[in-house]
């Protein structure tokens, strides 16, 4: 039975509650905006696979100081040894730490002496961002595959040579303090990324997806081979913590013909591209039905970014009605929000081989939302948390 709550005028006609909260206007509409579901935390903890084996030794890298790195270059050139006979002699490094100063030792001399060669001719424009590996890499990413967009091949960049690029306002002195300003509020109360916190938010899925344009050498003909699958760009709502996934849902076509005023939107006729106010309302809902089960989420802080679907004024106040708290992270901050990291390991796993005929898009996100670890999880809120010292600096993010 559900509870009933009753409300009052506040004398500017405002209806509150018993507690002096506002009344919630929207409600869960699963008609109009349905979702269907993925995985949630039942779910999670019946089919996660086991964790890392801790036990197994790491491989152990030896720290050598600048006295061993002096002593293996006096046996080379001031005795005339060779690394194999320098290694030998020195006996306090690897074989294969006595091959890499050398080589690089080597080709630092070879610069040198192409530098003495060659005029000191200062070259106009913009420096070059990309070098040749840079070049190399992007090369074959498009004969891989000949369809990959600019952001694709972006990422790819990225991921490979751990490059960071970004727009000018994300690091701007206004988005930079407002960093600081809430790392310093929030340090000041009991939330903690590690205990009592649920992170929320969506992405989009790009599954088999083929462009009509695509990459290819000077003189050839570009091909696409485009696998039969059922596979589509979909947008996918997701709440994590480090207890683990709690919810992930996707968003389903709802009906067109129907006309609802939203609380956050100008136009009377609900939206039916992306995912919207409806949608996320109904998410947070049936995550806080999912959280309200399980006592070790009780009063947790539900933490997202501001976007404008999340900031409707009824997403907060439902939140705060049903027990638990709302925090907006600052603007241009997804370091700042575990999930980004949980989603880059489920679109990791999916990309590492193409839908078959049989599949379909969400039972894939199912699979490798379960096979999200406990420790991946724990790693992506201690990744953001180790981001408040730099927030904290007024350093960029």
């Amino acid at each position: 039975m559900s509870e009933i709550r009753i409300y009052y005028e506040d004398g500017v006609n405002a209806p509150v509650d018993e507690h002096g909260n506002e009344a919630v206007e929207m409600g869960v509409d699963d008609e109009a905006f349905p979702l269907g579901n993925i995985t949630n935390y039942n779910a999670y903890v019946d089919t996660k696979p086991p964790e890392r084996d801790l036990s197994v030794p790491k491989t152990q890298y030896n720290d050598y100081t600048d006295k061993d790195k002096a002593r293996f270059f006096i046996l080379i050139y001031d005795h005339g040894m060779n690394p194999n006979q320098a290694w030998k002699a020195h006996g306090h490094i690897s074989r294969s730490t006595a091959y890499r100063w050398y080589a690089e030792d080597q080709r630092k001399v070879h610069k040198e002496i192409e530098d003495d060669e060659e005029p000191s001719v200062k070259k106009a424009g913009r420096p070059k961002i990309l070098n040749e590996n840079h070049m190399k890499h992007l090369k074959q990413e498009f004969q891989d595959n000949p369809s990959v967009t600019i952001d694709q091949a972006q990422e790819s960049l990225v991921n490979a040579f751990s490059a960071h690029f970004h727009s000018k306002e994300r690091n701007s002195p206004e988005n930079i303090q407002k960093r600081y300003d809430w790392v310093v509020r929030w340090s000041q109360t009991d939330m903690d990324y590690m205990s009592n916190c649920a992170f929320i938010d969506e992405a989009a899925f790009h599954i088999n997806l083929k462009r009509t344009m695509a990459w290819s050498e000077k003189g050839t003909r570009a091909e696409v081979i485009v696998p039969q699958t059922r596979a589509k760009t979909t947008t996918i709502l997701g709440a994590t913590s480090v207890w683990g996934v709690l919810n992930v849902q996707v968003r389903l076509p709802g009906t067109s013909n129907k006309k609802r005023k939203l609380a956050g939107t100008s136009s009377g006729k609900a939206t039916t591209v992306g995912t919207v106010t409806g949608h996320y309302f109904n998410f947070v809902a049936k995550t806080i039905d999912i959280m309200d089960q399980h006592e070790q989420f009780k009063d947790f802080y539900l933490i997202m970014d501001n976007a404008p679907i999340h900031t409707a004024k009824d997403i907060e106040r439902y939140i705060i009605q049903r027990g638990y708290r709302c925090v907006y992270l600052p603007p241009y901050s997804p370091e700042l929000n575990p999930i980004e990291q949980f989603w880059h390991v489920v679109k990791s796993k999916l990309k590492r081989e193409k839908l078959l005929k049989s599949e379909t898009l969400s039972t894939r996100i199912t699979d490798a939302c379960n096979e999200v670890l406990f420790s991946d999880l724990e790693g992506s809120a201690r990744y953001s948390v180790k981001k408040f010292d730099i927030c904290l600096a007024k350093e960029p993010l």
